[in-house]
């Protein structure tokens, strides 16, 4: 089978979960240096975009099942939501039906709607189209996903170690330093009151429902809303961050329309911690029932927590 954005957070686990279970696999990547680590990985390789519908034919050639994974969260140059999270999500299943492909799973967003922040309308978008494409397909949406290797552990974790000094790390680096100032510092900004919830869900626990969905004839056309199994507010979030780094930190709310012009200043930075259309996602409770996608899948469903020490101790270990 074919995976897109075999490179990626997402990826790269479920390439590996693929693979030591027996699967042939293609990854599909942007670049030689990507696919030569994806040989080096025992992985059969090809290089695409998605903006380019005859690289994805060629990709997809032979594929009995294709698994889309590309998706951008910021829009930069020509890689915009619309180009990459809509048009993109519309060609690769144009080009899994003209291949032959017998299914495609695509992974879209929790919270995904016509009326949602423009990265959330734009994922929307890209499930609307695949819906029309024409091959049998199988949605995911996922909620905030926890891994090892970046994703949202990795910036957790840091927004948690360098509080008020996290902008300040993006744009210069300088972790250790930062590091020390934060220790005599010990604050965490929150925009507005924190008590916005979402439902953030192990990596781990929703590859094997992806799997599952390549051969499972009772899943095509469904789409399945995924989340962890606890509503937790963003407070509750940092303050488990901080536990299982052993930090203490003291946390500090910024009233909205002073956590709006927080936003607008640092969307000046080259990578801000955290942009408009983010903020405006964050302030919007992103929950769902897991109860159909737990009837087709019997996950088991890890806690936050135990996510969350699975994701950072290889990373705690290495400082």
């Amino acid at each position: 089978m074919a995976v897109t954005g075999a490179a990626g957070f997402v990826g790269r686990r479920l390439v590996r979960h693929l693979l030591d279970r027996g699967h042939a696999v293609r990854g599909v990547v942007r670049s030689g240096p990507e696919a030569l680590a994806l040989r080096d990985a025992g992985c059969e390789s090809a290089i695409a975009d998605v903006r380019d519908a005859a690289s994805l034919r060629r990709a997809f050639a032979g594929a009995r099942a294709v698994i889309h994974l590309v998706a951008i969260i910021r829009g930069r140059g020509a890689e915009t939501f619309d180009a990459v999270n809509h048009a993109g999500a519309a060609a690769a299943a144009a080009a899994a039906r003209e291949a032959g492909a017998a299914r495609f799973l695509h992974l879209g967003a929790l919270g995904a709607g016509p009326g949602a922040t423009r990265y959330l309308r734009s994922k929307w978008l890209g499930e609307e189209a695949v819906r029309r494409a024409g091959v049998p397909f199988v949605i995911f949406r996922p909620s905030i996903l926890i891994g090892p290797g970046g994703g949202a552990a990795a910036q957790f974790a840091d927004v948690v170690r360098f509080g008020p000094w996290y902008p300040f790390v993006l744009l210069f680096g300088g972790r250790g330093v930062f590091a020390r100032l934060a220790s005599l510092t010990p604050l965490l900004p929150v925009l507005g009151s924190g008590r916005y919830r979402s439902m953030p869900l192990a990596l781990n626990d929703v590859l094997p429902a992806i799997v599952a969905s390549v051969d499972r004839p009772d899943v095509v056309g469904q789409t399945y809303e995924i989340g962890g199994p606890q509503a937790l507010t963003y407070n509750e979030i940092m303050d488990t961050t901080a536990r299982v780094l052993g930090l203490r930190r003291r946390r500090v709310s910024l009233p909205p329309g002073a956590a709006k012009a927080v936003v607008r200043a640092l969307s000046l930075l080259p990578n801000p911690p955290i942009t408009e259309d983010e903020r405006q996602a964050l302030f919007v409770d992103n929950l769902c029932d897991n109860a159909p996608v737990q009837q087709a899948f019997h996950l088991p469903l890890r806690p936050f927590e135990v996510a969350m020490r699975e994701a950072l101790e290889p990373a705690r270990a290495n400082e």
